[in-house]
This record gives structure tokens, C-alpha cells and sequence, in this order.
């Protein structure tokens, strides 16, 4: 396994590991519309380019030449925020979404960072357990209108380091 950067030339092989993931992953809790909408939103070409130019680090985690899964994370003023930390269905408990975090929180303490922070939808319950499991602990809950009609209901997760 190994983590590389993704530039703006990975951007449709992410596209398409994202579309494979969500696919699979949230077709149990939002409806195939709000999916395309999502990643519509989050994963246009434009979208990514922009985050990838304003220093928001995305890497993409490989099994030998195969995209498994992906990590995108913000720098805030006092904390880093996991936008995006997803696998395939066939890599989860192997150990890589622990790969995943550990990356995340090396970049928050060389960033100086005293914690971690991410959303997670209410009824992604897998998810929900991998990150208390991990240390993170519930410090809010919101629904966020992302437009088109459609929200994210999610509890807001901090790890602090």
C-alpha cells in the first residue's frame, strides 16, 4: 500500500474511484439522485483542480497500481479537517482506513495542529464506529443545505491529539 498525491492529471481516476465507492457505500442512506448531485458538487474537475491549487492535500491510497481508497484534508486556523476518507468495500477492515488516519493526523502534527475534526452522516454507522473506535467523540450535530434540496445530516467528530 502506499499513499501518492493526486494532481490535476489523477483527477478522473479519483472521479471514478469516488463514484465506485459512493456507489456501493451511501446507496443505504441517500438516494441515487443525491448521490449524483454529491458528487457532481464534490468531485467536479473544477472543484478538485481548485482545492488541489489552494494547498488542500489530496492523496489516493494504491494496492500495487490499483486507486483503493483516498484522503483529502484541510489545514484550518487551529485544526485539520478530514473532507474525504473513503475505501473500497473489498480494503475495509484491513487496516488501511487506520493507514488513512494515520496520515491525516501526521499532517495535523506537522501543521502543528492540537486536533482533528470531520462530518459524518448520522446513519453511516460503520463509519460512526471506525472513528470512536479511534478516539474521535461527537462534538456537534448539524444539517447542512447543500443545495438543489437536498442536506447532509451529519455529527461533527473531533480527535484530539
Amino acid at each position: 500500500m502506499k499513499l501518492t498525491k493526486i494532481n490535476i492529471n489523477k483527477i478522473p481516476i479519483i472521479q471514478q474511484l469516488a463514484r465506485e465507492i459512493w456507489e456501493e457505500h451511501y446507496i443505504k442512506i441517500i438516494s441515487q439522485e443525491q448521490i449524483d448531485y454529491m458528487l457532481e458538487l464534490f468531485y467536479s474537475d473544477e472543484r478538485i483542480r481548485s482545492e488541489i491549487e489552494e494547498g488542500i492535500s489530496w492523496e489516493m491510497l494504491m494496492d500495487n497500481e490499483n486507486p483503493v481508497g483516498y484522503l483529502v484534508c484541510e489545514i484550518a486556523e487551529e485544526k485539520l479537517f478530514i473532507s474525504k476518507i473513503y475505501l473500497k468495500a473489498e480494503t475495509r477492515g484491513k487496516g488501511f482506513g487506520k493507514l488513512l488516519l494515520n496520515r491525516a493526523i501526521e499532517l495535523a502534527k506537522q501543521n502543528q495542529k492540537t486536533s482533528i475534526y470531520l462530518n459524518v452522516n448520522k446513519e453511516n454507522k460503520g463509519s460512526i464506529g471506525f472513528y470512536e473506535a479511534n478516539g474521535f467523540h461527537k462534538i456537534d450535530e448539524g444539517v447542512f443545505d447543500i443545495g438543489n434540496g437536498y442536506v447532509m445530516d451529519d455529527f461533527i467528530f473531533e480527535l484530539n491529539l
